[in-house]
């Protein structure tokens, strides 16, 4: 393959990198709303899904201390932040 080179002015260098950067991190920030990562609410069947767990493991992380709020009787939320630090707090224990 053939390589060539260009000589560019040093803000020209920037614009070019500011330019790439600002592609990459669109891509990145596009990739995680597609996968959902975006989200930290999320509710009782997108947490399972998550943290890959069977109903049953959920009832009973939440009964050990796991964060949540309930509204109603029925309808749970999840933080995938305090969940996260749940588990790596719990770890350590």
């Amino acid at each position: 393959m053939a390589e060539i080179k260009v000589k560019l002015a040093d803000e020209q260098e920037q614009d070019l990198k500011k330019y790439f950067y600002e592609i990459a991190l669109d891509t990145l920030q596009q990739a995680k709303k597609d996968l959902g990562l975006d989200r930290d609410l999320v509710n009782r069947s997108e947490i399972q899904k998550w943290l890959d767990i069977s109903p049953q493991f959920l009832d009973e992380l939440m009964g050990l201390g796991m964060p949540y709020t309930l509204i109603g009787t029925k309808k749970y939320f999840f933080s995938k932040q305090e969940v996260r630090k749940f588990i790596i707090d719990f770890k350590r224990k």
